[in-house]
């Protein structure tokens, strides 16, 4: 006799019982009226489930989030929640996954593929004087970068805006509406303004190091325009400012959360004595209206 697995939409009182994943993760999003969400359950037991949902900034694709339990793997229940979910919306369906994961081989198993990747982004301390010759090659030279703290108070909002839209318009536009902008400047609530760098080209912001402290600093660095003068000497500048007040401080490594596709942090970063794993945007086409991959109430564990 075949074991039977049933396909449900997913109930906020689920959220309390499964013990798999990061469950405490849905709990904000459940309710929300733009979120599709369904569990697979074998037994009346939740086995897996997945949830997808649009986020404020970018919305050219829905965000979706997979998870069976490790008993149930390798049975397609992941395959066919991510089928049903499919059959409800009409956007591509976005994830991230390391280079070289069982979920980045699974994603590809469904015919997914990589918008974008991210390189190694720890710094370790012992680096750190590699990395600051690496980037004085290439920087304005001593006294490129100030303090963002110098500037006048909004300035640095405004340049986190202006840097963030153009690096993603090209590949994961921002919405533009009052509510994806104000998201933006929502993620500054954790900036280390006077950590900040910004490096200056005839006296004007040509690029910034914005840098985001909790246990170790994130850096998240690029030039405020796409077309602006020296960039890769700017960008450069304000790394290697970062990363000297990092050893100051007295910090075991720095974060860098950017994109080979940066045009001047990703090739500067490729210089840097980085570790870690990459971490890949990947990305579902949307089905066809028409496309169907048959029942959604329920099927044999091992279809």
């Amino acid at each position: 006799m075949s074991e039977h697995v049933v396909f449900r939409d997913m109930r906020p009182e689920d959220v309390k019982v499964i013990t798999f994943g990061e469950p405490g993760s849905l709990i904000d999003r459940i309710d929300r009226p733009d979120v599709v969400a369904r569990v697979a359950l074998h037994e009346n037991r939740i086995v897996g489930y997945a949830v997808s949902w649009l986020a404020v900034v970018h919305r050219t694709r829905r965000f979706i989030d997979v998870e069976v339990h490790p008993d149930s793997r390798g049975r397609q229940i992941g395959t066919r929640l991510v089928r049903q979910i499919q059959q409800r919306v009409h956007r591509p369906l976005a994830t991230k996954a390391i280079a070289g994961s069982d979920a980045e081989s699974f994603i590809l198993s469904l015919g997914g593929e990589v918008y974008a990747s991210c390189p190694p982004f720890e710094l370790p301390r012992r680096h750190f004087g590699r990395a600051i010759e690496e980037l004085a090659e290439v920087s304005l030279g001593p006294g490129g970068a100030i303090s963002g703290a110098a500037l006048a108070p909004g300035v640095l909002e405004t340049l986190w805006e202006q840097m963030y839209v153009w690096m993603h318009e090209s590949w994961s536009p921002v919405d533009d509406s009052e509510a994806a902008h104000e998201a933006l400047r929502q993620e500054l609530e954790d900036l280390d303004a006077e950590a900040t760098r910004v490096a200056l080209v005839d006296g004007q912001p040509a690029a910034v190091a914005f840098v985001f402290v909790d246990e170790n600093p994130t850096v998240v660095a690029e030039t405020v325009q796409a077309d602006t003068p020296s960039g890769d000497e700017a960008v450069a500048s304000a790394m290697s400012s970062v990363i000297s007040w990092a050893d100051d401080i007295g910090y075991k490594r720095i974060n860098f959360d950017g994109h080979r596709s940066d045009p001047h942090f990703g090739p500067l970063a490729s210089r840097l004595p980085l570790e870690g794993a990459s971490l890949n945007l990947m990305e579902l086409s949307a089905l066809p209206p028409d496309d169907d991959d048959g029942e959604v109430g329920g099927g044999a564990i091992g279809a």
